[in-house]
């Protein structure tokens, strides 16, 4: 009998930890499906064979510095990240280059150019921010699902982006120009809408 309880605990603790594994990972979040074309300065943007994007609805917290106290503003973003070719610098550690869009999410209006453009890039073994005033991101189609868990949305986007560093002023810049087509971005449980409709495709 001790025997048999001791097999059954260890094979609980190993589907405990291949489960932990799996979560802690968040295999299930990465996509394949849709389309991504971006040119960085004039290079096509390769995105990897499997895994290619991550793409959901978060709850972002604003910083309120003014007041310990405050309760934190909370907005809905629009989430989306594509990665590219693994690298290996001169001390052999990994750098994976990826392209990211966030705008805040707005239920009754979500086609066209959405606040809170931000748009990073890991490239070249640097890291790049888009620089305001010189960023174009325009939603042109978002349809919904059925059951409202999922839309498909398409982009075109377009900036300069600047090499992170001090001083900012004199850090290198690249131009970005690309588009997203039919992408498969999910509302997790704890995302609550309050009137999400179906938007038809929009012109391009």
């Amino acid at each position: 009998m001790k025997r048999l309880f001791t097999t059954l605990f260890l094979a609980c603790l190993i589907l405990f930890g291949s489960s932990f594994k799996k979560h802690r990972g968040h295999v299930e979040h990465y996509k394949n499906e849709g389309y991504l074309m971006a040119v960085i300065d004039g290079r096509v943007f390769e995105t990897r064979e499997e895994n290619k994007y991550t793409a959901e609805l978060k709850n972002k917290s604003g910083d309120l510095f003014a007041s310990a106290n405050a309760t934190p503003l909370t907005k809905v973003t629009t989430s989306v990240n594509f990665f590219g070719t693994d690298f290996k610098d001169d001390d052999n550690n990994v750098f994976t280059e990826s392209l990211g869009f966030e705008y805040t999410f707005a239920e009754n209006n979500s086609m066209g150019e959405p606040t809170g453009q931000r748009i990073s890039l890991d490239y070249n073994n640097a890291k790049y921010y888009n620089v305001p005033g010189e960023t174009a991101l325009k939603v042109t189609k978002m349809e919904w699902s059925s059951d409202h868990r999922y839309f498909i949305m398409s982009a075109d986007f377009e900036c300069k982006m600047r090499k992170w560093g001090v001083p900012a002023s004199t850090q290198p810049i690249v131009k970005v120009k690309g588009r997203v087509e039919n992408i498969n971005v999910t509302v997790p449980a704890w995302i609550v809408l309050k009137s999400p409709t179906q938007v038809a495709q929009g012109g391009q």
